[in-house]
């Protein structure tokens, strides 16, 4: 059998240039016949190995065809692979190549299970009954570093409406808040949502479809009216439209990479590109309306949204310096709770801390590991012990006070004692408010009294309560009043009548 690229030539002489068979013989030199044979010649010729065993293969083809029948029991992951098997016929004594193994493996395998084509039926959803979720992890530029998000896909299955938001994590705050925006976004719930297994959905994967669901996304179900159902393992093809957008907009919208300042600037824009794609792309099974116009009758079909307002709890305790750790980043808490434990409500935008059923910190939630998030208003009572631990203490520094208070201070730290008498500023607007305090103190500096007591009056002045005014009105009188003579002048007679008897 002539190689490819002899093959090649004869064709091309014969078809581009114009010679004959026997000139196309003379030049290559090949006898006519070859020449004929590949001009007429209708198919590419495959090379088919004709020897393909090996010699050396032969004394341990029984030891290695037993050992491929016992993995043939067991599933996939735990069956060996060509190279183990090798590696093994070698500590036999085996002094073959690797290829001649593979080969007979892979044949063996071929007719030992034969190929099958899998055959996959499309499926047809009614309005408003199911939509598909999906995670895909991608990369993005926030604020000048290349960081790695979790994205959360949504996907209607009638109008094929998609949505898509960017968190740090996959824990079931972060699913339960892209819930929420989802179906705002989408103007209603449908009534049956179809998921992979993940931990933050099900609990344990049983026999069929049946699953133990994780209880707290039971509960948003049950606020929603949704019924979950969950797909078999690895089988994509189950909530196929979510699987495919994941591929698409990994293409359209995630290359080259975004750049944002933050993830709450991403996600705005996330947001909008989902609104103005669908404007344009047109519905699969009716050319002449698009994908929103499809949304908007969909709309009419879903069930009203309320947001869920559920969070994810866990017991910290508190440390000596009065701080929280969780997901690997700090959060202050007042003083006086210093070894005792508080219950943190996780939210995906926030963290707020409970002590004894009231509310005692809130927190922006953060997702750098080793940071600190302090609020210098949780060490005022230390302060009051220690004021000398304002000017560097560490929850202190870079405090941004507004500048009346800032040029108060300035003022009463040149004083005596001028650390104890900002602590006592400080006490006084968190008593009062900041918004009390801070114009307070933009008063007592006007009237040039940079002095904590002249804000102390200034303030009991703003917060003195009003005495409310009483408006009266004179009722005339329908009867006026007759004096009783007869009773008038017994008391007069009365009043005359000496107390004790005369000495006379």
């Amino acid at each position: 059998m002539l190689c490819m690229e002899t093959i090649l030539k004869i064709r091309r002489l014969y078809h581009k240039e114009g010679l004959s068979q026997r000139k196309i013989a003379e030049k290559l030199r090949l006898s006519r016949r070859t020449v004929k044979k590949y001009l007429n010649m209708i198919e590419i010729p495959n090379y088919q190995r004709q020897h393909t065993d090996s010699p050396k293969l032969g004394p341990y083809k029984v030891r290695l065809i037993e050992r491929l029948k016992e993995e043939m029991d067991k599933p996939p992951s735990q069956r060996l692979t060509a190279v183990r098997h090798f590696e093994y016929l070698q500590s036999l004594g085996f002094e073959g190549q690797y290829p001649c193994v593979s080969r007979f493996i892979k044949r063996y395998k071929a007719s030992f299970l034969p190929p099958t084509t899998d055959v996959f039926i499309p499926q047809k959803f009614p309005l408003g009954e199911s939509y598909q979720f999906d995670w895909s992890i991608e990369k993005v530029v926030l604020d000048g570093v290349e960081t790695t998000v979790n994205i959360a896909h949504f996907r209607l299955c009638h109008s094929r409406a998609y949505y898509v938001r960017a968190y740090f994590r996959q824990t079931l705050e972060m699913l339960i808040d892209a819930h929420n925006h989802a179906f705002n976004y989408f103007g209603g719930v449908p009534s049956r949502g179809i998921y992979d297994n993940p931990k933050t959905i099900v609990k344990q994967i049983k026999s069929g479809k049946e699953r133990s669901f994780n209880e707290g996304f039971l509960a948003m179900m049950n606020h929603f009216l949704i019924e979950p159902v969950a797909c078999t393992p690895a089988s994509g093809w189950e909530k196929g439209q979510v699987e495919r957008q994941v591929q698409t907009l990994r293409k359209q919208l995630f290359r080259p990479l975004l750049a944002f300042s933050s993830l709450e600037a991403l996600n705005d824009y996330l947001r909008d590109w989902c609104a103005r794609q669908i404007q344009t792309q047109v519905w699969v099974e009716d050319k002449q309306q698009t994908v929103a116009q499809r949304l908007e009758k969909e709309r009419e079909t879903l069930s009203p949204f309320k947001p869920y307002l559920g969070y994810r709890t866990t017991r910290l305790l508190v440390n000596t310096s009065a701080l929280i750790l969780f997901d690997a980043h700090k959060y202050s808490v007042p003083c006086h709770l210093c070894g005792k434990e508080v219950i943190a409500q996780i939210g995906a935008q926030e963290i707020v801390l409970v002590y004894q059923n009231q509310i005692v910190a809130r927190h922006p939630r953060q997702f750098i590991k080793g940071g600190t998030r302090y609020n210098p208003l949780h060490y005022l009572s230390a302060l009051k012990k220690k004021p000398g631990a304002l000017r560097h203490g560490e929850p202190f520094q870079g405090w941004a006070l507004p500048p009346a208070i800032k040029t108060l201070q300035h003022h009463l730290l040149k004083q005596p004692r001028g650390d104890k008498a900002m602590v006592k500023l400080l006490s006084l607007i968190a008593d009062f408010g900041e918004e009390v305090g801070v114009t307070a103190a933009e008063l007592a500096l006007e009237q040039g009294l940079p002095t904590v007591e002249a804000v102390l009056n200034i303030i009991l002045r703003l917060t003195e309560p009003t005495v409310p005014k009483i408006e009266s009105r004179h009722v005339a009188l329908r009867c006026p009043p007759k004096a009783n003579l007869s009773q008038f002048d017994q008391l007069l007679q009365y009043r005359r009548t000496p107390t004790f008897p005369s000495l006379k």
